[in-house]
């Protein structure tokens, strides 16, 4: 645990001494997330009456920037959702995974405090439902765009609050299955 910790307090001193320079970011984040589903003849939601809304999220994101707007970034995500069958009642668990690629425009405003920034690209996302009708683990590629600010507070330190909209459509024998949706996420994050 104080190898951990030295190499926490090592890394965040570096950063700090190269806080001029931000070619890279390092953002953690959380948030909650919307999956669309699936909607009965009704309109009503499956995915809701399962699993309900606004489940919890967690990511991280790698950054460069190249140019004075552009940013290229790498984003790794966990999203798992419980909740229970319609009919039977037993218990039923929904993990998705994704690893995205995307591309940033970002703009100054202010005295070098706020960035907000538009974005957009792909991914490929894991998913695994489990239960005792059966288990469907497969991957689908996706595609998403984002809105969002960093808020720079003291030296390469920032808050990055986005909304971000997912695109994975799964089709089904039957129906199609929308794993897509909004997400709301917020985060710290260290420019260096």
């Amino acid at each position: 645990m104080k190898k951990v910790i030295f190499i926490l307090v090592f890394f965040v001193g570096i950063c700090y001494v190269h806080a001029g320079e931000g070619t890279y970011s390092l953002t953690l984040d959380a948030g909650l997330r919307n999956i669309t589903g699936v909607k009965d003849a009704g309109g009503n939601n499956l995915y809701e009456e399962v699993y309900g809304k606004n489940n919890l999220a967690y990511g991280i994101d790698f950054g460069y920037n190249f140019g004075k707007y552009f940013q290229v970034f790498l984003h790794g995500e966990y999203f798992s959702a419980k909740g229970e069958l319609t009919v039977t009642k037993e218990d039923t668990t929904l993990t998705i995974i994704p690893m995205e690629f995307g591309f940033r425009f970002k703009y100054m405003l202010g005295r070098e405090m706020f960035y907000p920034y538009i974005g957009m690209g792909a991914g490929y996302y894991l998913y695994k439902e489990e239960n005792v009708i059966g288990t469907v683990e497969e991957g689908k590629a996706g595609f998403f765009g984002e809105i969002g600010c960093n808020i720079y507070f003291v030296k390469s330190f920032f808050l990055d609050l986005k909304a971000k909209y997912l695109i994975i459509k799964i089709e089904g024998s039957e129906e199609t299955v929308d794993l897509g949706g909004l997400a709301l996420m917020g985060g710290i994050g260290v420019s260096f």
